[in-house]
């Protein structure tokens, strides 16, 4: 369905306000962000406004920041990126395939021989990267997965600096090295040593949610050790002599 939109005193068409875009758009207050926008302009700013199209323009334009499912897409035009409202519930690990996994190693260690160990981004690829992974999954499973994938890109590069201070000590970010070292840091090497990490983290967490549980079955298991040593004792003492 089309609306006309009066605005500033003239008529905006063709906006479709069935579309789920235009109700995102009302959802986040952006319309009426628009129109609050507008109630504050000056005669020779509405006239300007209106001769380049005006509220129509200006909606149309933000609803080309949805997807077809009203989904707000990020810098890169990917949906299910956004975060407002999700606190940090999708911060976890969660399965990355391998292609991708082993795309953002190569791109690691492509980065960190060109510039020598820094990470100033002059020859990243790595947003391509992310978006390619991002398509190839449906949009519930983006943000864990690109947050996963982030991780992995942490711990590979991690593991290369790791890997050069080990064989020259002396060494700082954006000296040259032996890259020949880095033959030696393989993606499996490094995931491995990610996936132990997670392991122990995960038996810490359980350890520090269930502690009073554990403490408890200790103390009283103690205590019934205590007695039962106790009742031993008594009951083998040897007869008195008087």
């Amino acid at each position: 369905m089309s609306m006309n939109i009066n605005g500033l005193g003239n008529t905006y068409n063709s906006i479709n306000t069935n579309s789920k875009q235009y109700k995102a758009l009302k959802e986040k207050s952006w319309l009426s962000g628009v129109i609050e926008n507008e109630s504050m302009m000056s005669p020779e700013e509405k006239m300007i406004y209106e001769i380049f199209g005006g509220r129509d323009t200006i909606i149309k334009n933000l609803m080309k920041q949805f997807d077809s499912d009203g989904d707000l897409l990020n810098a890169n035009g990917v949906a299910g990126m956004d975060v407002t409202g999700k606190g940090t519930s999708w911060q976890k690990l969660t399965n990355v395939s391998e292609d991708h996994r082993q795309k953002m190693f190569d791109n690691v260690k492509r980065e960190f021989i060109q510039e020598k160990g820094l990470s100033n981004g002059d020859t990243t690829k790595r947003s391509d990267i992310f978006k390619d992974y991002q398509l190839s999954v449906s949009k519930d499973k983006r943000l864990s997965g690109t947050w996963t994938l982030e991780q992995y890109e942490g711990q590979y590069r991690a593991a290369m600096y790791a890997a050069v201070k080990s064989a020259n000590p002396n060494w700082k970010p954006g000296q040259a090295f032996d890259t020949g070292i880095l033959d030696n840091v393989t993606r499996e090497s490094v995931e491995a040593t990610l996936v132990q990490m997670v392991t122990d983290s995960f038996v810490i967490l359980l350890m520090y949610r269930y502690k009073r549980v554990f403490t408890s079955i200790y103390n009283d298991a103690l205590t019934h050790l205590r007695r039962q040593i106790i009742y031993n004792l008594l009951t083998n003492l040897p007869p008195l002599i008087f």
